[in-house]
């Protein structure tokens, strides 16, 4: 029962992020030689319930900022639970803070709960890149 709760509560808290974009996949035979590098940067792995939470995202390539998509979710014992949205960076860079307006705040049902937030990076021509940033709702 206490899972289905958490499982609403994060589908509810991952309508945030904005728009959504739609991305196309396109396979090709050679592996792509550069690689990207997604570092995440939250204020605390203990966000309070309720109250605001802010992240950002820096995707890079050779150790300067580089255009690409990105997509953010929820993890709870490995599996997606809530989606936060597709972005395209043209700047490297996503921000975003969880209880600001059109955001909501991590609900009371994610308390003690060990979460992801997920970050899968993509951009033509170079291999993808994905990390994490654990939190448990206080």
């Amino acid at each position: 029962m206490r899972r289905i709760a958490l499982l609403t509560a994060v589908i509810v808290l991952a309508g945030c992020g904005g728009g959504s974009t739609s991305s196309k996949s396109t396979s090709t035979a050679a592996a792509p030689a550069k690689r990207l590098t997604v570092v995440i940067r939250g204020e605390n792995h203990r966000p309070l319930v309720g109250r605001k939470w802010h992240y950002a995202v820096r995707v890079t390539a050779d150790g300067k900022p580089v255009s690409c998509r990105i997509h953010l979710q929820f993890l709870f014992g490995g599996a997606p639970v809530g989606e936060v949205g597709r972005h395209v960076l043209p700047n490297g860079v996503w921000q975003e803070t969880f209880g600001a307006s059109g955001n909501p705040p991590f609900p009371p049902a994610s308390r003690g709960q060990s979460l992801v937030l997920e970050v899968t990076a993509t951009r033509p021509g170079y291999r993808s890149a994905r990390a994490g940033w654990p939190v448990v709702p206080r």
